[in-house]
């Protein structure tokens, strides 16, 4: 009887170190959870640096808006999950603003979402991923409003050389191209390019891929375009239980680095 009551006092204690050995292997839905990113050395006052408009990337052509490039070196440099893989599998989305001038029309061809691979060749797989542009999401999310513009496309992935990026991970441009029939009048609009790598023949899929949108608020280098809103981002997702939830509350990074390709007229 004795010993019976002292297994079982035994493994009270030990289950709840075990449930938390457990949960540190879970899957985080912030990159600097996943990874312990650490914070950089030279790291700049977030919202303080200058965010002039630039000469968009050679991948945005043509470039009606690009949020800016990643930059590591600001305070709350960080990604957020922004998948679909065999370990996040029924999946996780972030919606990133975008405004449409007063005055003009947009016809897109194009959008493409800024991500942190953990993977060093960037894989997508299969390559025809969906995107997404949706409007009237409510300021405190719970909803996806309306969606605009939606379908799948073959899909690119295009490398950026961003030094602090790929001092832990590797960082692309996803991009899918060829979109028709999507013409946005004057308001603001959330966009989403999700990545996908579900092919379980695939060693790149299968050897713990994440993906993750970049975000911060720091030197946003080759800027196009108009302003990308602050603090107005959201985060869908089945697997992480949230509802359309303004991505704030997963973490302090104000801006995504995203882009919208197309005409103007």
């Amino acid at each position: 009887m004795k010993a019976t009551l002292l297994v079982s006092a035994l493994v009270a204690v030990l289950m709840p170190f075990a449930a938390a050995q457990d949960n540190d292997r879970l899957p985080q839905a912030s990159l600097d959870r996943e990874i312990h990113l650490p914070v950089p050395a030279r790291a700049a006052v977030s919202g303080n640096l200058p965010h002039p408009t630039l000469t968009p990337p050679s991948y945005c052509k043509p470039c009606l808006f690009y949020a800016g490039d990643f930059d590591g070196l600001a305070s709350d440099a960080n990604g957020l999950a922004n998948e679909v893989d065999i370990i996040v599998s029924t999946g996780a989305a972030v919606y990133t603003p975008f405004i449409v001038p007063k005055g003009k029309i947009w016809i897109v061809s194009g959008l493409f979402t800024s991500n942190i691979f953990l993977d060093p060749d960037g894989t997508i797989d299969p390559t025809i991923l969906p995107y997404e542009v949706r409007r009237n999401i409510p300021k405190a999310g719970g909803n996806g409003g309306k969606l605009v513009c939606h379908g799948r496309k073959p899909a690119t992935v295009v490398y950026q050389h961003i030094d602090w990026c790929n001092d832990f991970a590797y960082c692309f441009a996803t991009i899918v191209n060829r979109i028709k029939g999507c013409v946005l009048p004057a308001g603001k609009y959330w966009m989403s390019v999700v990545p996908y790598c579900t092919n379980k023949k695939d060693h790149a899929c299968t050897d713990r891929y994440r993906a993750f949108l970049a975000n911060d608020d720091g030197a946003m280098a080759h800027r196009y375009g108009p302003m990308e809103p602050a603090n107005d981002s959201f985060f869908n997702s089945e697997f992480y239980g949230a509802v359309w939830q303004p991505s704030t509350e997963q973490q302090t990074s104000k801006r995504f680095s995203v882009g919208v390709e197309g005409t103007a007229k």
